[in-house]
């Protein structure tokens, strides 16, 4: 918090980032002072000193009798460029389909602010250092609720005074950015863990859509129905599923089958039901050949190949997934359940941060406001298909059968989780590592299951992660 004697500093800041954006326009007045004092929660002493300041700059004219005006024949180009670098990860939906609209919403509002955009690798630690070294100011980084874990959160700053415009009843959403009891990041948008379907593939091949209570059997016997060779040289080319190794997926379908993936306190992790799941799984990779195990570990091949029509299903998020396709219409369908299933569906987010280092906090900050907003929140969902941080909005956009398929529909909402509420950072990265011959197709699920359960008697993975 800024010394109160120094308020008139912090004013003057946002408002000449105001009157340099262009949201306030040379030769209009500013509101009165008593006005002003309110607005900021400031005194008039603090007030008049930061009008002084910007008078002084030449940014302000004060008309007696009239009040403090921007200067009319004020240049803009004289004055530190308006511009934000947007550190953005690497391959990512909300920054290729929602980020252009949220930044076409601003400038109608700040019309003088500039934008550029990196994308790169955001699990660096060193994140910041790097860029800075390249010469790049970060002003705001969009970082998952995953990548969030990995980066020290003493390098930005802390945002509990951004508030949502809307009560949007998800606390859950916003805690995953909180540590320590402090917000590090707003959310933007967020999806489960789904089944996407084309529903073409379904109907050429005699399929009827999967219904609510499908079964397993109906989901592999489906998988293999629509995985064939198209151009009859010999080699499938259209798969039933597309399926990632990623931790971060998987455990999904593994829920609904019968494990829950979690660790003790003591910290020995629960295989109890691993075995018979990735003994199913592997049937249906290696020896009923219905996923390509060649994109099992690359996500974005496997995003172009359901784009492409190749794919039949494809366990993935909106986040990674498309939901406009001009071939088909991409459908969200049901999980397929046994009686052991386990309730609840995982979860991952996208949030934004400001660096401690931003060369333009105040106007970063406004920018990340901005996102939270409901028109921009409305356009988002409509025409980028995005879930809305505001159920509102997605009751409005999203159809009821979509809302029920991704467990968000009112009457019977499913417990959403994400990874770091059940698995450490630190367990997620041995289990990725220990699974990899195994997706290779060299080790079988019961050897697997052994050895994890043998690592984890002995691990000390637990106590490090207290630790920190």
């Amino acid at each position: 918090m800024i010394n109160k004697e120094f308020r008139y500093i912090e004013l003057a800041g946002i408002l000449r980032m105001e009157i340099l954006s262009g949201f306030l326009k040379p030769g209009q007045f500013l509101l009165p002072e008593k006005e002003l004092c309110q607005v900021y929660s400031i005194s008039r002493n603090s007030l008049r000193q930061a009008l002084d300041l910007l008078t002084n700059e030449g940014i302000l004219i004060k008309m007696v009798g009239r009040g403090t005006m921007v200067a009319k024949d004020l240049d803009i180009t004289k004055h530190e460029t308006n511009v934000l670098n947007i550190i953005c990860p690497q391959h990512s939906s909300y920054v290729i389909k929602a980020l252009p609209i949220l930044i076409e919403m601003f400038k109608e509002h700040y019309p003088n602010v500039e934008f550029r955009q990196f994308q790169t690798e955001l699990r660096n630690e060193q994140l910041l250092k790097d860029l800075s070294g390249f010469g790049i100011r970060a002003d705001l980084v969009i970082m998952s609720d995953n990548d969030m874990q990995r980066v020290p959160l003493d390098e930005f700053l802390p945002l509990e005074d951004i508030m949502p415009e809307q009560d949007f009843n998800n606390d859950h959403l916003v805690n995953v950015f909180r540590h320590r009891e402090r917000l590090y990041a707003v959310p933007l948008t967020y999806s489960p863990i789904f089944l996407a379907c084309n529903p073409k593939l379904f109907a050429d091949n005699g399929l009827e859509m999967p219904t609510k209570d499908w079964s397993w059997e109906q989901f592999a016997e489906a998988a293999k129905r629509m995985t064939r060779d198209s151009n009859g040289d010999g080699l499938n080319d259209i798969y039933g599923l597309g399926l990632s190794s990623s931790l971060y997926r998987w455990p999904v379908l593994a829920r609904k089958h019968s494990y829950l993936m979690k660790q003790e306190a003591s910290g020995q992790l629960n295989t109890d039901g691993l075995a018979e799941f990735l003994e199913f799984i592997r049937n249906l990779i290696y020896k009923d050949e219905i996923s390509p195990n060649i994109a099992m570990n690359d996500w974005e091949l496997l995003a172009q190949l359901f784009d492409e029509g190749r794919l039949g299903m494809f366990l993935t998020t909106t986040l990674t997934t498309s939901m406009r396709n001009e071939n088909f219409p991409v459908t969200v369908i049901p999980l397929p359940k046994s009686p052991l299933a386990v309730k609840g569906n995982l979860t991952i987010a996208n949030g934004m941060m400001i660096p401690q280092t931003s060369g333009n906090p105040n106007l970063a900050k406004l920018f990340v406001q901005f996102s939270m907003r409901l028109d921009f929140q409305v356009r988002m969902a409509r025409e980028a298909k995005f879930l809305s941080i505001y159920p509102q909005v997605n009751e409005e956009v999203w159809t009821e059968l979509e809302l029920r398929a991704l467990g968000l529909n009112e009457d019977n909402p499913e417990q959403l989780f994400f990874m770091n509420e059940i698995l450490p950072d630190s367990t997620v990265e041995v289990i990725s590592q220990e699974m990899v011959k195994f997706w290779a197709g060299f080790e079988t699920p019961v050897e697997l299951t052994a050895r994890l359960r043998d690592i984890f008697i002995t691990s000390d993975i637990v106590s490090k992660e207290t630790a920190k």
